[in-house]
């Protein structure tokens, strides 16, 4: 009887032990797999721009896009002027382009933005222009309603001089880019030493554009009456031009 009791035991033991390791028997590590192909790397494209001698295509496009644009603009009644002054860190100056040490220098700045209506080819157009020390630059900015090929046209132009000087003396533009959908910009600009006379109608042509954006804008009224606001320009004791 004793002897039947223990066996007994034994196989309910066993039994005990085989049920509380079966979780564990399902948790084993599975069978190792054939390592998966190595996942490839990203390709990185680098686009270089040629702005002192794009190619002819790239120039027949640039040309089309300003053909565009090129009549006189007729706005909706939506607009917007704000000005203001910037200062950049040394790590911003440089991701804007900026040269060495300007990263100190406030920028000070009046930016206007008009509204199209619907069927217009352009939504909007911006013009900004900005001042650090004695450098001004100015930057017209069109946006299409139609971005399939081209998203904005930005014509600008920098130079010496006071922001009111800049704004009445309709500087010629030194510098066309194209933004594109898609693709790389397009970008033909001013490069001294170098024989671009063959680009002339097209700087002709932004000239044309800018110069007529500038009279709709009222440029020469706004621009000087804004910057008259902003503390420590020498704009304020100048009486601006009469449009």
């Amino acid at each position: 009887m004793s002897k039947s009791l223990s066996a007994k035991a034994l196989r309910s033991g066993l039994l005990t032990i085989l049920l509380a390791a079966q979780p564990l028997l399902g948790q084993q590590a599975p069978a190792s797999q054939t390592p998966s192909p190595q996942t490839p790397q990203t390709k990185i494209q680098v686009n270089f721009l040629n702005t002192c001698h794009p190619g002819q295509g790239e120039l027949d496009e640039m040309r089309r896009a300003l053909v565009r644009v090129k009549d006189r603009p007729m706005f909706a009644s939506d607009f917007e002027i704000s000005r203001g002054i910037t200062t950049l860190n040394e790590a911003e100056a440089r991701a804007a382009g900026a040269p060495d040490g300007s990263a100190a220098t406030p920028s000070a700045w009046v930016r206007i933005r008009k509204e199209f209506p619907e069927k217009a080819v352009l939504t909007d157009a911006q013009y900004s222009l900005s001042a650090e020390g004695s450098s001004s630059s100015e930057v017209l900015a069109l946006h299409l309603r139609d971005t399939k090929e081209v998203l904005q046209i930005i014509i600008s132009d920098s130079v010496t001089g006071s922001p009111t000087q800049v704004a009445q003396a309709d500087t010629p533009p030194d510098r066309i880019r194209i933004e594109r959908f898609g693709k790389a910009s397009i970008v033909l600009a001013r490069c001294n030493g170098i024989d671009q006379s063959a680009y002339e109608p097209l700087f002709d042509a932004a000239r044309g554009v800018l110069e007529k954006y500038r009279v709709a804008m009222a440029v020469k009224t706004v621009v000087p009456a804004e910057f008259a606001h902003l503390p420590g320009r020498k704009e304020s004791k100048t009486r601006p031009a009469n449009h």
